[in-house]
């Protein structure tokens, strides 16, 4: 697709038509990356094979993958303004969302500000900031060896284990995957039991840039999103996909109790990258739940 212009922000935009020509015409299904992500993250998930169900768009969030930088406007109100221009550009009047991590908030708000404009949500992995204040991403020790190795790339040892927030736990992957190069795939297994998250040099260095001259993090702790009491207004159909070792789980627990039409559904033994790591495990229930949405709307 290309660029979309939208609240002075050019974003890279990405779409894909319906494959399946047996199928009544489906709604069609946006789908939302997280923070330090890009759309390539949807491509990794094998997200695609959704476009069975009904066209299919994703897009680079401000300040991410290919879109405009601008030094300001990262609040998740700001990105609720970013998607619904976005759909009101290419002419989508009601939608599935899709959402992993962080942009699991901008779905929610989006939802609760436009309801007639959402069908569903899918929310993959999401920390609900309203119901978890916090996530557990700090490193109690560093293995001695680990510990040299971090400090000869001149990584700052003791601000990896008092990073408590999944922002700063970003900027700290982005730092070792800058710095190690071949092993930094060895050296996060050994921190955070997993491998790299951004998928170059590159992408991390933006997301750093991202985080220290933009007003990123500025914008999201302080800005404005929604409540908990809020939470209980969300009416459509909702899959909360959680991995059962992820730091988020809490959230999706908690939003299992609170919204009356939530179903949630814990991915044993993975943690937040799942849909990465393990495609089968996002897409598999993501496309049974979609359809399933789909097949009670049609019913007379």
């Amino acid at each position: 697709m290309g660029f979309v212009s939208v609240n002075g922000v050019k974003l890279n935009v990405l779409e894909m038509p319906q494959r399946s020509r047996r199928r009544k015409p489906g709604l069609p299904i946006v789908m939302v990356h997280g923070l330090g992500a890009s759309s390539a993250f949807w491509y990794a998930a094998g997200a695609p094979a959704l476009s069975l169900l009904g066209p299919w768009m994703t897009y680079d969030l401000r300040g991410h993958g290919k879109s405009e930088q601008p030094p300001t406007g990262y609040s998740v109100s700001n990105m609720v303004d970013d998607l619904k221009a976005l759909m009101d550009d290419r002419g989508i009047e009601r939608a599935d969302l899709v959402a992993h991590s962080f942009g699991g908030m901008i779905t929610i708000l989006f939802a609760l500000r436009y309801p007639e404009r959402v069908r569903s949500l899918v929310l993959v992995d999401v920390r609900v900031r309203p119901l978890q204040s916090s996530v557990d991403v700090e490193i109690s020790s560093v293995p001695p060896k680990i510990a040299r190795r971090l400090e000869k790339l001149g990584i700052d040892v003791e601000a990896l284990t008092q990073a408590n927030d999944g922002m700063e736990y970003l900027k700290s992957v982005a730092r070792i995957q800058i710095e190690a190069g071949p092993e930094a795939g060895e050296l996060l297994n050994a921190l955070y039991r997993h491998s790299l998250v951004f998928r170059s040099p590159k992408a991390a260095s933006k997301w750093i840039e991202l985080t220290e001259r933009a007003s990123l993090i500025e914008d999201i702790k302080n800005g404005k999103s929604f409540d908990k009491s809020d939470l209980s207004k969300l009416q459509q159909p909702m899959l909360l996909l959680a991995g059962g070792k992820s730091a988020t789980l809490s959230s999706a627990e908690k939003m299992a109790k609170v919204c009356p039409q939530a179903v949630l559904k814990v991915i044993p033994d993975v943690g937040h990258f799942f849909p990465v790591s393990k495609p089968k495990l996002f897409l598999q229930p993501t496309l049974r739940f979609l359809h399933a949405v789909g097949r009670r709307e049609a019913k007379p």
